[in-house]
């Protein structure tokens, strides 16, 4: 199989409904593929936030879900891939949410501007993946999520915490109190850690 024959034909992200799954194994220990996610892609391909974002898309049933958490984290490229992928769905979607074991899906309230298109998938921006992450702490462990956080407002133009301790301060947001010790320690690592110039 050729890498370069196929990007001109395929999709650059593969899946089973592309190729056969003997094939696409057989093509990633001859080590023209590498894995993203469930799926495959040719070693020429950059794994990027573009790549990540189609391989999550490809899992979903639905145009509506939307990446948050782990999941948008490591589509940014700040965190391994999550066990089980995080997304949620507009309150207002009126939605079946189904479960599965590779996917977790829950509805909130995110306002358009908080959410952002990459490679047709929407996806939290990483200001509003801090403010999640902050508030909800079933993952990773304590240090590696502060360190998170840290990377995700850094991403999103943040040298402080005060733009998620906003977003956190809404009415009626659940664990306000919680978030808001959490970013007391998410702002000591910024300050004992500088971005270096």
């Amino acid at each position: 199989m050729n890498p370069q024959s196929m990007n001109s034909r395929l999709p650059v992200v593969l899946s089973a409904q592309d190729l056969p799954l003997a094939e696409l194994c057989g093509a990633r220990l001859d080590g023209e593929l590498f894995t993203l996610g469930d799926f495959w892609c040719p070693v020429d391909e950059v794994d990027d936030r573009v790549r990540r974002a189609r391989a999550v898309g490809l899992l979903l049933a639905s145009p509506r879900a939307i990446a948050e958490r782990m999941t948008a984290a490591w589509i940014y490229g700040l965190a391994p891939e999550p066990r089980r992928h995080h997304f949620c769905v507009q309150s207002s979607a009126r939605m079946k949410l189904v479960p599965s074991p590779r996917m977790q899906i829950r509805e909130v309230s995110c306002p358009s501007d908080q959410l952002q298109a990459i490679s047709g998938l929407r996806v939290t921006l990483p200001l509003r993946t801090a403010v999640d992450l902050v508030r909800w702490h079933d993952e990773p462990t304590d240090g590696v999520r502060v360190a998170l956080i840290a990377a995700l407002l850094r991403l999103a133009g943040c040298t402080s915490t005060d733009p998620a301790s906003r977003l956190c301060a809404a009415p009626n947001l659940p664990f306000k109190a919680p978030a808001l010790t959490r970013l007391r320690e998410v702002q000591r690592y910024l300050d004992e850690h500088p971005r270096p110039t």
